[in-house]
């Protein structure tokens, strides 16, 4: 006799082991990431907790607006985390609702709609809300420590935030319903993803242009406390946000209240979402699935981009033409990866940004040295740059072939000219991007164009280097099994590689110390070099090209090998 499986079989632990396994699995396998992963996570709450203990012990000396100041700033925090988890929940369970490959299998099996509610809001959850936890926890930390809370303050906070998640992941649930039932999945998770790009990127300009180095100073730390004595006015009271600060200021004794009316009011408003959601998955999943899968509409765009780059590569070899077209497009196509290019001009202004505001031009001694400094240190700086972005675009490459690479092995295709159609793709808009970086900074400081030149030069083969490298990195730690870039920027074999760039722009930037300290001096004191030096300034930049070289050239060896194997 064959038994029959109900829908009541398939549990919500059911639905959730295989992802439970498959971290145990990878956690079993590879010990060394989560112990790097937990050291840095805690360097980073370090960080994080001397921030919050300084302006906390600022807000302590002023007295009787001490309580006032505490509990702004532990509304815009609330405020700011909210904003992030809706933003987050929202995009995610786009994905792990209505757009992940395991859902039409789940759809034919067994399983009762109510219980792959739950399954999912949980996966969107933990997806979503890792962020608020990596910065929350540190602040909430300093909070018990400057105001000596008791235990009850922590257990207080736990509590809090757990219905404080469940909230705002049910109401992204709701959203991101309503948005599949109205426009296709594949767009509204395009449109989300430019709305975060530029969201995102203004917030980093805005941050920047306020200038937080002030809060350094004793002023700017009394503006700043200004600014949250008049944040928003007073709070509303119809908002979770209010109601988690009307939970934690009265544990941390700064004032009377009412913490568990508040709690009752937070825990009771994340239950009825949560039953919301519940409720609106299970009576339109079906068909708000099933619209989730229409296709993109309208070809035009796409034939005048295949004409375009159908003229680009035709200098190119053929087989490597056509892999440059496939990647590019790809790349287009895909709103999660272009998107991140908002966020990255808006690091580019930042970065720009802060040169500019050095102060350089005063003519005092001081100001001579921190341009020579500033100066020096450029090419580093440069290089960091461009290879935090190619951790971002350059390392995820091979991954992000996923299951399309055994296409690529079985066509008529070598690994190398794989290998150099990725390579372009990714060293020609780094070059210009380093290039951009070095000549405007240097601009600002009123370097030479001389060192500028000298820097330009050696960014070409550091960052040929760099990319090679990425691709050596990314084709011996690869993540087929996976499409979100962002994750698999994030795993050990980008830690790794961000470490061995770390490496070479050090030995770059040692070999370089002494011939471009000479060139700048003798530059602005306008001195001839000795009859010595121009020969060891020539063997220290062919020495630098030699080793630059032979990193470019060992990343593509490593890399051909690492994919003659997968």
């Amino acid at each position: 006799m064959v038994a029959t499986t109900s829908p009541s079989n398939a549990s919500l632990r059911g639905i959730l082991s295989p992802r439970l396994l498959a971290l145990r699995n990878q956690v079993a396998q590879r010990r060394m990431r989560p112990i790097i992963g937990t050291l840095l996570t805690f360097a980073f709450w370090i960080g994080c907790f001397a921030f919050f203990v300084k302006a906390l012990d600022y807000f302590q000396t002023i007295g009787d607006f001490g309580p006032l100041l505490t509990q702004r700033l532990l509304v815009l925090l609330f405020v700011t985390f909210a904003i992030v988890l809706l933003i987050s929940n929202t995009v995610s369970a786009l994905t792990t609702f209505y757009l992940a490959d395991d859902v039409n299998l789940l759809l034919a099996a067994p399983v009762d709609t109510r219980v792959l509610h739950h399954a999912r809001f949980i996966e969107t959850l933990i997806s979503s809300s890792w962020m608020v936890l990596l910065f929350g926890l540190p602040a909430f930390l300093a909070y018990g420590v400057v105001y000596e809370a008791g235990p009850l303050f922590y257990v207080g906070t736990v509590a809090t935030l757990i219905p404080f998640l469940v909230l705002f992941g049910a109401i992204g649930v709701l959203i991101t319903t309503g948005l599949v039932l109205l426009f296709p999945a594949q767009r509204a998770r395009d449109g989300l993803l430019v709305l975060v790009g530029l969201l995102v990127g203004a917030a980093f300009l805005t941050a920047r242009l306020l200038r937080p180095e002030r809060l350094a100073e004793a002023d700017g730390m009394v503006g700043f406390a200004a600014f949250l004595v008049g944040f928003g006015g007073a709070p509303s009271p119809y908002l979770p946000t209010t109601w988690a600060g009307e939970v934690l200021i009265p544990l941390l004794g700064a004032r009377e209240g009412d913490p568990l009316f508040f709690f009752a009011l937070l825990v009771t408003t994340a239950t009825v979402a949560f039953l919301a959601s519940s409720a609106l998955v299970q009576r339109v999943f079906l068909t708000a699935w099933t619209r989730a899968q229409q296709g993109r509409i309208g070809i035009g765009p796409e034939r005048r981009l295949a004409r375009f780059l159908q003229t680009a590569t035709r200098p190119l070899p053929r087989a490597t033409g056509l892999l440059l077209s496939k990647d590019v497009t790809v790349f287009l196509r895909d709103a999660s990866q272009w998107s991140q290019l908002l966020l990255l001009a808006a690091l580019v202004g930042i970065y720009v940004f802060n040169f500019r505001a050095l102060p350089t031009s005063d003519g005092t001694p001081l100001a001579i040295v921190l341009r020579d400094v500033a100066a020096f240190c450029n090419l580093g700086l440069a290089a960091f740059v461009t290879t935090a972005v190619s951790v971002r675009f350059v390392y995820p490459m091979v991954s992000l072939e996923g299951r399309s690479w055994w296409i690529l092995r079985s066509a008529p295709i070598s690994i190398r000219e794989i290998w150099w159609s990725k390579f372009c793709i990714g060293y020609a808009p780094l070059l210009v991007l380093g290039l951009v970086l070095v000549a405007a900074t240097n601009y600002f400081l009123n370097v030479g164009h001389g060192l500028t030149v000298v820097f330009a030069l050696t960014l070409v083969p550091m960052i040929a280097a760099i990319v090679s490298l990425g691709l050596a990195f990314g084709a011996a730690y690869p993540r087929l099994d996976t499409q979100n870039a962002a994750q698999i920027a994030t795993g050990f074999g980008a830690i790794i590689y961000m470490v061995a760039c770390l490496g070479v722009i050090t030995v770059v930037c040692a070999l370089e110390a002494w011939p471009v300290t000479r060139l700048f001096w003798t530059s602005n004191a306008s001195l001839p070099l000795l009859d010595w030096e121009p020969p060891l300034i020539g063997a220290a930049f062919l020495a630098t090209l030699l080793f630059l070289v032979a990193t470019f050239e060992a990343g593509r060896r490593s890399a051909h090998r690492a994919l003659a194997k997968l």
